[in-house]
């Protein structure tokens, strides 16, 4: 079941300062910027090291010297009582709403859809273990619950801890869930310890790694986690374009088992079972072939990628690059990349993804963009 936890986090004059995406979502002027000019930002505990000498060891102590510098100036504090939060965030004309709390590891029924790359997984788990701090929760869902929208309905009724907008445009907001309402959702969730994993696999498996290191460790064996209604997931796809210096491509290729038509409309959504930039124009791309349309990445790949262009391995080949797909043309911005080849799927349903996770199968590489995305030092789970 998900369980109240004591968070450390900032306090409301601060909220806004401190939560950041990823490092690497940042270029090195904008990691700069924000390191010169805000001493409350989330990146000034997890930046990365320059000092190419520093064992990894030496740098996870550095962050988690940090994080302590952090907490001892007063910008991270420790709630006394353990809470649920419900954090809701606002993306254009997207609203997404969920419950954070902490999941064990070991107890927890976590359906998977996507396969790790165990290099990464043990890296992460190293600097889990070394730096005892999880920042970011992987996000779950699970089946409708009347009671839980019922009490989360409530909540929202009743004043947020914080409520901001970032740079970016996206909407915020947080409240802390504790008295009798933490103890109805507490009660609803000790109902259900079935989940299915939407974003965070390699969290979730670096995770049990470090819970096994720390099996004495009660709050070792928990990860920071925001549970959504099934409803509520933003699934999107992520484009493919490929880079065709030194490939032979032509259009003539697809004639065999797809019918092509000149694209007309909008990018709100795919028209067809794929749509294709080529030499300048996008097309419609619909199979005469019947093939199974459930998972589109597949079928890209089993079509038109592997057969026409050789790409055997899309994780692993640099041809090939990815971008999250929007609702307007990005053809531009790739051609400036040198990627002249560019396909648009559809995205994968929530129907899929369960029946994928339940089976113990996995997605090939770049299935779904999840949203929403969560940031970093929101607040955090300190075990060690």
């Amino acid at each position: 079941m998900l369980k109240p936890f004591r968070a450390f986090r900032a306090e409301r004059n601060k909220a806004h300062l401190v939560p950041s995406r990823s490092v690497e979502l940042y270029s090195t002027e904008q990691l700069n910027d924000k390191l010169r000019n805000n001493p409350y930002s989330f990146l000034q505990v997890i930046r990365p090291e320059t000092d190419t000498s520093l064992t990894n060891q030496e740098r996870f102590q550095l962050i988690r010297s940090r994080l302590n510098q952090f907490i001892d100036n007063g910008i991270f504090k420790s709630d006394k009582v353990p809470c649920y939060f419900l954090y809701e965030q606002k993306s254009g004309d997207r609203i997404y709403s969920g419950i954070i709390g902490l999941l064990d590891v070991n107890e927890a029924q976590v359906h998977l859809h996507e396969k790790t790359i165990e290099v990464r997984e043990k890296l992460f788990a190293e600097y889990l273990e070394s730096t005892g701090f999880q920042a970011e929760p992987i996000l779950v869902f699970g089946a409708s619950d009347s009671k839980r929208t019922e009490l989360m309905d409530k909540v929202k009724s009743t004043e947020p801890i914080f409520d901001f907008f970032t740079a970016n445009e996206i909407g915020h907001k947080l409240w802390a869930i504790s008295g009798e309402l933490k103890n109805k959702l507490e009660e609803v969730f000790s109902q259900s310890n079935d989940f299915f994993l939407a974003d965070g696999h390699h969290r979730f498996g670096s995770t049990r790694r470090v819970a096994q290191n720390l099996k004495n460790s009660e709050e070792a064996q928990m990860i920071l986690t925001m549970f959504m209604d099934e409803k509520e997931i933003g699934i999107d796809s992520f484009e493919r374009w490929v880079n065709l210096s030194n490939m032979d491509f032509s259009k003539d290729q697809l004639y065999d088992n797809f019918d092509v038509d000149e694209k007309a409309g909008s990018f709100d959504k795919v028209e067809g079972d794929l749509e294709m930039f080529f030499e300048g124009r996008w097309f419609i791309l619909t199979s005469n072939q019947g093939i199974n349309r459930d998972l589109p990445p597949e079928y890209l790949m089993n079509e038109i990628l592997d057969p026409l262009l050789g790409i055997k391995d899309a994780k692993k080949d640099e041809r090939i690059s990815y971008v999250h797909q929007k609702d307007r043309d990005q053809s531009n911005e790739m051609l400036a990349k040198g990627l002249e080849l560019g396909f648009r799927l559809p995205p994968v349903s929530i129907e899929i993804l369960k029946k994928t996770a339940l089976a113990g199968g996995s997605m090939p590489p770049k299935s779904t963009y999840i949203e929403p995305k969560l940031r970093s030092g929101m607040m955090l789970h300190v075990f060690k």
